[in-house]
């Protein structure tokens, strides 16, 4: 293999979940990041840049993954990257802490033939339960250099650096490992080997590698076009299977761990591993039978009050920021100068728009502040053990039960929250419920509506009940949703309690402002675009008042009215749902536009009866969420069908829910 000649380098960072892979590729490339989707899936790619010496060094966050044998759709993004788009290099990222469970991946990667490094991660912790991994021998049975590191402090990050930079100046000093196997898979492995070999196929994949994969696989004609080759390797396949009575790949995956469990043993040289008494500790009361669960939901309070009660009255402060800038700007001689239409466009519509977008920007960076603390203490694995089992009925670890619980704040940092959840089925079925909470925004409405149309004794129970449809709408949809489907199947959920810790600024920080700028890149144009949509449809044509029966909004009210007539709703309503589509608390100004005069509460209260107001509250709680939700849900699943659904399903519901409320209790004779 020739010496790469300052030629760009792709490193593929690969490693089991919760291995500390992202604080090291954080720590790699800093603010130098992009995200996207791998292609087909609603898998995030995150890539990173940085130099080594004369190297461009292309950096990819591959998905955490237990095997090349995929189970999860991460695993399958794993091994479709690198039999379709090998890297340059592998950086492969171990856990000190437990080298048995991270080296059944390891062992995969290092007969791939492919230059690869290997960081042995949590040293500092290692350290304090007494281990200490012999680096020499792991690398001479892997055949590639071995690093000590801890990505959270840094220790190890230079001798790591130098290690690839030798690997890509002279990638032939590494070699391939090898795995014993059974006699006839063994001769299964070399005849498929010859056959690859024989066929012409090109890869950088060592061959013996490929061979390996394509027994593994269920059906080999994705990945060879030769179909002599495809047809030898389903014979050996079933030849196989039949003489052991096990698939190939548990009998690949147990050949695998028996040579981990040597190596351990070799490179650890059986150290005792000193318990860790913190953790234990910690566990005793935190996961306590009796006040395990009191004492979670005390922390997801004040994490609630820590998100929105510092992050509603700063959300507050850019909104009337921008209001009085906007004031001001209404005043230049040069917004005066421009024609009418163009003003109300420019204020109403992008700086509206604008305005939309920055203020979500407390909300969603003291939500990642805190989830970042959560994470990286250790006590999400925790919290996600103690809710498994109640989530479990909708196919969900516990771990989404928090960011259900944060939609009640905000749905737009709930769904960006659903990127802990470790299954793509878990984060599609978790951020299609968010919208159907009741958030903040929808509750300004409520209470507002409540007080209108009903008694100061009265309208809290008003209140209550619309959290009970809620709760019953999250419970109804994720079964339904289940039932369908949706997303694919639930997948196992695995997850190792990592020891407590203590979380490092570096790494909060950086997060947090990974996730902002992630905000405005991906999900602040569909917001602003959706802003001017609606706009369009209040102001057009421009002959006509804004926000009335006249404009298109106005139009399309009157013709959607034998559609909202049998559930109690008049075209007025209809049109301030549309002016809800940019956010929620948008709906009562609506109201105050199309009904005009002095007195609204009289205007509206002669219009329209408390019965109509609940199935219009009924409604705007369940029907389609705001613009900035829509946008933050397009953003995370990258899905037009999953997109589609989430206002589809809002509206189904919400329409089905009004109609039977109103027409039950018409039938009931009350009013």
């Amino acid at each position: 293999m020739n010496n790469l000649k300052a030629e760009p380098v792709t490193v593929a960072l690969a490693a089991i979940p919760n291995s500390g892979k992202t604080t090291l590729f954080n720590r790699l490339t800093g603010s130098s990041q992009t995200t996207g989707n791998w292609p087909g899936v609603s898998v995030e790619q995150k890539k990173g840049s940085f130099t080594l010496g004369e190297f461009p060094i292309t950096l990819i966050d591959l998905p955490g993954a237990y095997a090349l044998s995929p189970v999860t759709e991460e695993e399958r993004v794993v091994r479709d990257y690198f039999l379709r788009t090998p890297p340059t290099i592998i950086l492969n990222l171990l856990d000190a802490r437990n080298l048995y469970r991270s080296l059944g991946l390891t062992l995969q990667l290092a007969l791939s033939g492919l230059p690869m490094v290997v960081a042995v991660n949590m040293m500092d912790e290692a350290r304090q339960q007494g281990i200490e991994p012999d680096f020499h021998v792991l690398a001479q049975h892997l055949g590639v250099p071995v690093v000590g590191i801890s990505a959270k402090t840094g220790e190890g990050i230079p001798d790591l650096k130098k290690s690839l930079y030798g690997v890509i100046q002279h990638p032939e000093k590494t070699r391939t490992a090898h795995i014993s196997c059974p006699p006839l898979l063994e001769k299964a492995f070399a005849q498929v080997t010859e056959a690859i070999n024989q066929s012409g196929i090109t890869t950088r994949l060592n061959p013996t590698f490929l061979a390996m994969r394509l027994l593994e696989e269920d059906d080999p004609r994705p990945w060879i076009k030769d179909n002599q080759t495809a047809a030898l390797v389903r014979d050996w396949r079933n030849r196989v299977e039949s003489s052991l009575k096990t698939s190939i790949p548990i009998v690949c995956a147990g050949c695998r761990f028996n040579a981990a469990r040597g190596l351990v043993m070799e490179t650890l040289k059986e150290q005792p591993v000193l318990e860790d008494r913190l953790s234990k500790k910690l566990d005793h009361i935190f996961l306590h039978r009796l006040f395990g669960l009191p004492i979670f939901f005390l922390l997801m309070f004040i994490l609630f009050q820590g998100i929105y009660g510092l992050g509603s009255p700063l959300q507050n402060l850019l909104a009337a920021g921008f209001d009085s800038l906007g004031s001001r700007m209404a005043s230049w001689p040069v917004y005066l100068a421009l024609p009418t239409l163009l003003q109300s466009f420019l204020l109403d519509g992008l700086w509206q728009g604008m305005s939309v977008v920055i203020s979500f920007f407390p909300l969603i960076a003291l939500f990642f502040l805190f989830m970042s603390i959560i994470e990286d203490s250790g006590y999400m694995a925790r919290a996600a053990f103690l809710m498994d089992r109640i989530m479990h009925h909708l196919g969900l670890d516990g771990k989404a039960f928090i960011s259900l619980l944060l939609g009640y704040g905000c749905n737009v940092p709930a769904i960006m929250g659903t990127r802990i959840l470790s299954s793509t089925y878990g984060r599609t079925l978790t951020m299609l419920l968010i919208p159907f909470t009741l958030c903040t925004a929808r509750l300004q409405v409520f209470v507002f509506l409540a007080a209108m149309f009903f008694s100061a004794t009265t309208a809290p129970w008003v209140i209550l009940l619309l959290y009970i449809c809620s709760f019953a709408a999250v419970l109804a949809m994720g079964l339904l949703l289940k039932s369908f489907h949706i997303g694919g199947d639930p997948e196992p959920f695995i997850m190792e309690m990592p020891p407590y810790r203590m979380p490092t600024l570096r790494s909060i920080g950086l997060r947090t402002w990974y996730e902002m700028k992630d905000f405005l890149f991906r999900a602040a144009t569909l917001i602003v675009a959706g802003v001017l949509t609606v706009w369009l449809l209040t102001h057009m044509p421009p002959d006509v008042a804004a926000g009335s029966g006249a404009t298109w909004a106005g139009q399309l009210g009157r013709m959607l009215a034998p559609v909202f007539q049998p559930l109690g709703i008049d075209w007025q309503e209809t049109v301030a749902l549309i002016f809800g589509f940019i956010a929620k608390e948008i709906v009562v100004g609506g109201l105050a536009v199309i009904y005009g005069g002095t007195d609204l509460t009289l205007q509206m209260t002669s219009h329209i009866s408390p019965l109509q107001s609940v199935s219009f509250m009924l409604f705007c709680l369940l029907y389609t969420p705001c613009v900035a939700t829509i946008a933050a849900i397009w953003s995370e699943s990258r899905s037009v069908r999953i997109t589609l659904l989430a206002l589809v399903s809002g509206l189904a519901l919400a329409w089905v829910t009004g109609f039977l409320f109103y027409q039950s209790v018409l039938l009931l004779g009350l009013r």
